[in-house]
Parts: structure tokens; sequence; C-alpha cells
């Protein structure tokens, strides 16, 4: 490969690996904000369930309803996050070792 084109094809690779990096930074923000969503959703059922039943305004019935309801938001919170952030992992390992290659090949 002529000397100028692979500094053209390195170029362009760079620019790849940019919007792939800023991609990823996105998925991530993503993921974070369902994940604060989730535990933010997971408190308030805890804390108004506690409350409620301390100051004798809820029964027992709405107070297992408000936990179970607070466990199923943290788990719809949290599962997409860790499917997300392991996906993303992936994503950043294959980076990584085409990396390592085109390193190898300009060396």
């Amino acid at each position: 490969m002529p000397k100028g084109l692979k500094t053209e094809f390195l170029e362009i690779e760079k620019k790849i690996i940019d919007v792939n990096l800023e991609k990823s930074r996105l998925n991530r923000e993503r993921s974070t904000n369902l994940l604060d969503k989730g535990l933010l959703l997971y408190f308030s059922f805890t804390f108004l369930a506690i409350v409620g039943f301390v100051n004798r305004l809820i029964p027992y019935t709405l107070l297992n309803l408000l936990i179970i309801m607070g466990i199923l938001t943290l788990l719809i919170g949290a599962v997409p996050y860790i499917i997300g952030m392991s996906a993303e992992e992936k994503r950043l390992n294959e980076l990584n070792e085409r990396l390592l290659r085109i390193e190898k090949e300009v060396r």
C-alpha cells in the first residue's frame, strides 16, 4: 500500500474509532440514566411504604404491594443497565483488539 494511501486510511480509521467511542459514551450515559431513575423509583416506593405503614395510613397488603413494586422497578432499571454495559464492554474490547492489530501493521 502506498504511503499516502496508508496515512489516509489511518486518518479514516481514527475518525471511525472516535465515532464508535462517542456512541459508546452515549449508550453508557443512557444506561446510567435508566438505572438512576429505577433507583429513584425504588427508594420512593420504599419510603412511601415505610412512612405510610409506620403512621398506620396503609394496611399490610398495600405495604407488601409497594415493596414488590419497588423491587420490580429496581429490576427493570438494573437489568437493561447490566445488559447494556456488558455489550459496551464487548464492543470496546473488539475496538481495542482492532487498534492493536493496526498498530502491529503500521510497525
